[in-house]
C-alpha cells in the first residue's frame, strides 16, 4: 500500500512472513487425501496445473464420481468428487472434497514411540542445521549429507511429508519454508535447496542462536496450528544439528517449552515426554567436540529410545536411520531396514531386517531346498526347477511344502508351474539341461502375516511400483529404463545363509560378453546356439571388471534378483542357473574361474503376462498398453 509519505509499505504473504518482492508461483490444485474404501494415485498434496489422480475402489464397492481429475489454470480440479460406496447405509456418502480430510471420533492410531512411519500419515519435520563459526565446513557438510540421506529415507515411505529447514548462527535464515507446501512437500526440490546453500552465507555473524530458529519453528507450527484442519492428527519432527555451544539469545530450552505447550503438552517440565506422541525432538551432534550436556537436553527423552545421536560415533548412517525410524507398521512393498556391516552388529548394534521378502522352501524329504520372494501375502515367486523338469501343475500331492519367512512359517497348498517350461525341451539336440521360463508360483493355505519381517518385495510394472518410484501415470517400459538404466546396474541377491550378496546385471551392450561366458556349456555333440541356449528372458551378471561380484551356490535357486531405488527395493530376476559351482570348488577370490562365473536369472519384464495371470486379482499392475 502507498502511505502518505509515498512510500510503500512492506510486502507480506498471506502467513504474515515479510518478503522482499513479489514472486510469480505455480497455481496448484489441492489434492484428494482421503477415498475411504478406496485408493488414489499419486499421494502427492499439490498438484501443478495439467497434472492428473486417479482413483479406484476396492473390491466390493462402487466407484461414483471421476474416475480420473485434472488440475485446471483456476485451482480447481475437473470431474466429481470420487466416492466408493456399497450402499451399507441409508444415506449417500458425500465424499471427502480435495485437501479435506474426514475427522475420525474413534480412538485415532497414535504414531508413539520413535520417529514412526505408517501408510498416508502426515508429518512435519523442522531440520535446524548450525553453521556457527564453531562448526568446521567439512563438519557442515557431514550434516548436511546426513540430512538428505534422511530426507530420502522418510520420503521413500507413503507418508505425507513437508520440510521446514532452517540455517542457524547468530541469526536463522530459512532455506526451506514449510508454507510454502509446492517446495516443503517435494522431497527433491527440498534436497536441491539444501544441496544449494551457502556454508559462508551468514558472513561474520556466525554467532550460534539456536534460539533464533526455535523461535521460528514456533511460528510456522502456530501458523499451521492455526490453518490446518488435520494439524492435530500431524506428527511434529524437530531435527537439530549443532555442537551443542549456544552463545546468542536465551535458553534454547524456552522456546522448545513454548512448542509443547502450543501442541498441547502442557506439563512440559517432566523429564519424560513418552506421552509426547505428536512430537519428537532429535539431536545430532556435530564436529569433533559437541557439549553432551546440551545436546542430552535438548532431546526428548522417552522410554527404550535415543534421541541423541552423535554422528563422528556412527559408521554409517544406516544405524542411526534404524534407531530413529520404527516402520513396523508398514506392510508396503520393498521396505527394509538399513543395511550395517557385521562389525557394527558385533560392537551391540542390533541386526536389521534387510530382506523381509525373503523365503525358504523346505520340505520333509529334501530339507531345504530352495528360496524364493514374498509378492503378496498368499504368494511366492520361486524357480520351476525347485519342483519339476517340465511345466505341470498340481504337484504337491506328495511334497509337505513348508514356506520359511521372517514372521514364521506357512504352509504351500498350491505350486503353479510355467507352462512353457521344460528342462528337456532340447534334450534331442543333445543340451540336457534348458532353463528358458524357470519359473513357479506357490500359493500358501493360510494368508502369509505381513509385519515389518515378513513384507512383499515390488514387483516392476505394477501401481505399488510406481508409487514406490514416484513414477506418475508410468508404463512397464518406463520402469525398465528407470531400474536397469545402464548396460552395468548394481544389484544383489540372498544367498542360502540369508545374507546379502552384491552383483551386476549387464544388459544393453554388455550383455553378449556376459552371455558369452555360457558358451563352453555348449558340447560339440549339440546344435543349439548361445542365442538358443540363452534366450532374451535371461539377465546375466557377474564378472564385473573392477568388482567382486557374487556368484550364487546351489540352494539359491529361487531367490530374488534385487535393485535399490530411492530406498525402496524392487526384484527383477528369479536365480536359476550358473556357469560353474564355485561354491563347491572353495576358489580363491583371485581365481580366474571365478571370474569366469556368471548366473543367469529369468528377467521378470519378460514374463508380466503370466505373472500378471495368476496375481492380477492381489496385485494391481500397469495396464498392458502402459
Amino acid at each position: 500500500t502507498c502511505n502518505a509519505e509515498g512510500e510503500w509499505t512492506s510486502m507480506r504473504l498471506a502467513s504474515g512472513k515479510r518478503v522482499s518482492q513479489a514472486t510469480c508461483k505455480d497455481i496448484l490444485c489441492p489434492a484428494q487425501l482421503q477415498l475411504d474404501n478406496g485408493d488414489f494415485w499419486p499421494r502427492n498434496q499439490w498438484f501443478r496445473v495439467g497434472m492428473t489422480q486417479s482413483f479406484s475402489c476396492q473390491e466390493g464397492f462402487t466407484l461414483y464420481g471421476s474416475e480420473r481429475r485434472n488440475c485446471t489454470q483456476s485451482g480447481d480440479w475437473t470431474g466429481v468428487t470420487p466416492v466408493c460406496d456399497d450402499h451399507a447405509d441409508d444415506c449417500s456418502d458425500p465424499g471427502v472434497p480435495p485437501g479435506a480430510e474426514r475427522l475420525q471420533k474413534e480412538n485415532s492410531a497414535s504414531f508413539g514411540r520413535f520417529l514412526r512411519v505408517a501408510e498416508f500419515s502426515h508429518m512435519h519435520v523442522y531440520i535446524l542445521l548450525d553453521t556457527s563459526g564453531s562448526i568446521e565446513k567439512a563438519d557442515f557438510n557431514k550434516s548436511r549429507e546426513a540430512t538428505i540421506a534422511l530426507i530420502r529415507k522418510l520420503d521413500s515411505y507413503d507418508v505425507q511429508l513437508n520440510f521446514h529447514v532452517l540455517s542457524f548462527a547468530s541469526e536463522t535464515q530459512t532455506i526451506v519454508d514449510i508454507l510454502d507446501l509446492a517446495t516443503s512437500g517435494n522431497a527433491d526440490e527440498v534436497i536441491l535447496a539444501l544441496m544449494e546453500f551457502d556454508y559462508q552465507s551468514h558472513g561474520r555473524r556466525t554467532g550460534t542462536n539456536l534460539d533464533s530458529a526455535l523461535q521460528n519453528v514456533l511460528r510456522a507450527m502456530s501458523f499451521l496450528k492455526q490453518n490446518s484442519d488435520h494439524s492435530n492428527e500431524t506428527q511434529n519432527i524437530i531435527i537439530i544439528e549443532t555442537d551443542g555451544y549456544s552463545n546468542g539469545g536465551r535458553k534454547p530450552q524456552i522456546a522448545l517449552a513454548q512448542i509443547r505447550s502450543l501442541l498441547g503438552y502442557l506439563n512440559n517440565t517432566l523429564q519424560d515426554h513418552t506421552h509426547e506422541t505428536m512430537l519428537d525432538i532429535y539431536v545430532f551432534g556435530v564436529g569433533d567436540k559437541v557439549n553432551r550436556e546440551e545436546l542430552n537436553s535438548l532431546g526428548s527423552k522417552k522410554s527404550n529410545e535415543n534421541h541423541v545421536f552423535v554422528l563422528k560415533e556412527f559408521t554409517t548412517l544406516g544405524e542411526v536411520f534404524n534407531d530413529m525410524i520404527s516402520d513396523k507398521s508398514v506392510t508396503m512393498c520393498g521396505v527394509a531396514q538399513e543395511d550395517i556391516s557385521k562389525e557394527e552388529i558385533k560392537h551391540g548394534n542390533k541386526k536389521p531386517y534387510t530382506r523381509p521378502w525373503h523365503v525358504t522352501l523346505t520340505s520333509n524329504e529334501r530339507g531345504k531346498f530352495c528360496s524364493g520372494s514374498i509378492v503378496s501375502q498368499n504368494w511366492v515367486l520361486t524357480a520351476a526347477h525347485c519342483f519339476t523338469r517340465q511345466g505341470k501343475d498340481n504337484i504337491l500331492k506328495d511334497l509337505q511344502l513348508s514356506i520359511n519367512h521372517g514372521a514364521g512359517e506357512s504352509k504351500g497348498e498350491k505350486v503353479i508351474i510355467h507352462q512353457k517350461y521344460n528342462i528337456s525341451a532340447l534334450k534331442e539336440r543333445n543340451l540336457t539341461e534348458f532353463y528358458d521360463y524357470d519359473l513357479a508360483l506357490v500359493k500358501t493355505k493360510d494368508s502369509i502375516p505381513l509385519s515389518w519381517q515378513a513384507r512383499p518385495i515390488c514387483l516392476p510394472c505394477t501401481i505399488a511400483a510406481s508409487r514406490a518410484m514416484k513414477m506418475i501415470n508410468s508404463s512397464c517400459s518406463q520402469h525398465r529404463n528407470q531400474l536397469l538404466p545402464h548396460s552395468q546396474t548394481p544389484a544383489f541377491f540372498i544367498d542360502k545363509k540369508e545374507e546379502r550378496k552384491q552383483t551386476h546385471i549387464h544388459t544393453q551392450s554388455q550383455r553378449d560378453s556376459c552371455v558369452e561366458k555360457a558358451r563352453s556349456l555348449l558340447k560339440e555333440s549339440t546344435d543349439v546356439t548361445l542365442e538358443e541356449f540363452v534366450t532374451d528372458r535371461f539377465l546375466c551378471s557377474g564378472g564385473t571388471k573392477g568388482y567382486q561380484d557374487e556368484i550364487s551356490c546351489k540352494g539359491d535357486s529361487g531367490g530374488s534378483l534385487v535393485l535399490e531405488k530411492r530406498k525402496r527395493y524392487f526384484q527383477v530376476g528369479v536365480v536359476s542357473w550358473g556357469t560353474i559351482h564355485v561354491c563347491d570348488q572353495h576358489l580363491h577370490s583371485s581365481s580366474n574361474l571365478l571370474r569366469d562365473a556368471r548366473d543367469f536369472h529369468i528377467d521378470l519384464f519378460k514374463v508380466m503376462p503370466w505373472l500378471k495371470e495368476h496375481l492380477g486379482n492381489e496385485i494391481h499392475f500397469l495396464p498392458e498398453n502402459n
